[in-house]
């Protein structure tokens, strides 16, 4: 009895020590990604806040104080960041939404054909889609540009958008027709007996369903043609023509050569990412929801 009560005691012993192990090795990992996390964030927000700081300041402030808030704060920065880049806005704009809306409308109704049709070679000819996501755009730039040269499109917007809505159809086709082949195919069964043709079915059924993917296509395609720099700035040769990368990037060379600050074009960053935020604002709920709900699954 002695026994049997000294070896459930060592067998208690070892497993409140297991657990106790196991506590401290869970809580020793939770403090290390918690760290990871925080240094994580503050990298980034940190020099968002020294952007924020830095675009109400003057130069002497700037000089002074340059990691905190100075008083007074000079609004005139935005003023002059305001009219300096305004024009640049509107053909960002244009190009922006010329090239979301083509981007959309390109790749929806391929992912719809790869979906509902039966064509010969239709898994190569996706694969072959897929393979060119492998490909950087860097390595294209000559090719593409020569391309656009021999089209006459050089120093025109269609210059930019039309290469970039080319470029964007296989990662876009990938995600939308993942999600597409989720759609019961029994709707469009019905929708065959009611009568609908291919292109009916697709704006009201397929269209309306896939809103989430299709927002989080457009969200992506306007962030990175909004951003887009080094493409825009080999074909738009006029000054007129230069888009908001290209007029903060321009505007902040003149106006240090001339003051020596950076307070007016760190309004002008901000200004320029205004549009981004309240598209962003707009669409993050469908954005999250598009992510989630199958996606990337094949």
């Amino acid at each position: 009895m002695v026994e049997n009560e000294s070896m459930e005691s060592v067998v208690s012993e070892t497993a409140v020590a297991k657990v106790h192990h196991g506590r401290v090795k869970r809580i020793v990992c939770q403090t290390i990604l918690h760290f990871i996390l925080i240094l994580t964030l503050f990298l980034t927000l940190y020099p968002l806040f020294l952007l924020v700081i830095k675009s109400f300041k003057d130069i002497p402030q700037d000089q002074m104080d340059p990691f905190s808030f100075t008083w007074p704060l000079h609004f005139g920065n935005y003023r002059t960041a305001w009219l300096n880049v305004k024009d640049y806005i509107g053909n960002s704009f244009i190009i922006t939404i010329i090239q979301t809306l083509g981007t959309l409308l390109v790749a929806a109704l391929t992912s719809f054909a790869f979906v509902r049709f039966r064509f010969p070679l239709k898994n190569v000819i996706f694969m072959a889609f897929l393979s060119l996501i492998m490909i950087p755009g860097t390595l294209t730039l000559v090719s593409q540009y020569i391309l656009i040269n021999n089209l006459g499109f050089v120093n025109q917007y269609a210059g930019v958008y039309l290469p970039a809505i080319a470029g964007s159809i296989p990662m876009n086709v990938f995600l939308l027709r993942s999600f597409f082949g989720g759609v019961n195919a029994e709707l469009f069964d019905a929708a065959k007996i009611d009568g609908a043709g291919d292109l009916r079915t697709f704006w009201s059924i397929m269209l309306p369903l896939s809103l989430p993917i299709m927002l989080t296509v457009a969200m992506t395609t306007f962030m990175g043609a909004w951003n887009e720099y080094v493409w825009t700035r080999l074909v738009l040769l006029s000054d007129s023509k230069h888009t908001i990368a290209i007029g903060v990037y321009s505007f902040t060379n003149n106006y240090y050569q001339m003051t020596g600050g950076y307070g007016a074009p760190f309004a002008a960053y901000i200004i320029s990412a205004v549009p981004l935020v309240i598209v962003f604002a707009l669409t993050s709920k469908q954005f999250i929801k598009g992510l989630t709900s199958g996606a990337f699954k094949m």
